[in-house]
């Protein structure tokens, strides 16, 4: 379900809902279930390989890539070939502003994400026997640092700071498991400052109109976690 939802944020105020269906329909059907076979159940004997390869299996705990990472990514070509919002770029290159018609609505919007992402997080241990502290404790460290570098490198914008947190949790779901807190703090504050960059580019410079910043927020920072529980992962 979340894979769709993430993708719905991008192609916002433009798109029909028939389509989304259809389109929804396939993703969770056909594509989803390829990519969390081959993360998550061993498809083709993949993870065997991988191991045999290069000495470790890939590692994604929550779904960084299995998950966000995807929903991202699929969510970028539908931005583009849906284009932008009527009104939003000019004929000249100029950039109308469409700011957030509630920071009070996006604030709690985040938070209550962001609450549930323990859950979500803490959860994806599977068995009650495996539940472990330390994802906790990793995805508040991450939400943290996301907060953080998204409110010094958003200069204190309220758009950005809601989504910092949401940056670094995205980031960290993949080496929850296996980061010490202080390396899941770096990789939160990393997401955060990737998130703020890349949101701006892609809108002010690039001309792609992704309404929420899915393709920054979830493609981007779901990609760096997978790279990051390599680097910081025990």
């Amino acid at each position: 379900a979340a894979i769709p939802a993430i993708i719905s944020g991008g192609i916002a105020e433009r798109a029909k809902f028939k389509p989304q269906l259809v389109a929804t329909f396939c993703l969770v059907g056909l594509v989803y279930p390829l990519f969390e076979g081959l993360a998550w159940n061993n498809l083709a004997g993949f993870q065997d390989w991988l191991q045999a390869q290069f000495g470790a299996k890939f590692h994604d705990f929550a779904g960084s890539v299995v998950v966000h990472a995807v929903g991202g990514w699929m969510a970028l070509p539908a931005v583009i070939l849906l284009g932008a919002r009527k009104g939003r770029y000019g004929k000249q290159g100029q950039v109308a502003a469409h700011p957030p018609s509630s920071i009070p609505f996006l604030a709690l919007g985040a938070w209550i994400l962001i609450v549930g992402w323990f859950g979500f997080n803490v959860m994806s241990a599977q068995k009650l026997a495996d539940i472990s502290g330390l994802v906790a404790v990793n995805s508040l460290m991450a939400m943290v640092g996301g907060t953080l570098t998204a409110l010094w490198a958003g200069k204190n914008d309220p758009g950005f700071l809601h989504n910092g947190p949401l940056a670094g949790l995205v980031a960290v779901c993949a080496g929850s498991d296996v980061m010490h807190p202080l390396g899941a703090l770096v990789v939160g504050g990393i997401a955060g400052v990737l998130f703020v960059h890349l949101f701006t580019l892609t809108q002010n410079r690039w001309k792609v109109d992704d309404v929420l910043g899915v393709w920054p927020l979830h493609g981007l920072c779901g990609t760096w976690g997978g790279i990051a529980a390599g680097i910081f992962g025990q």
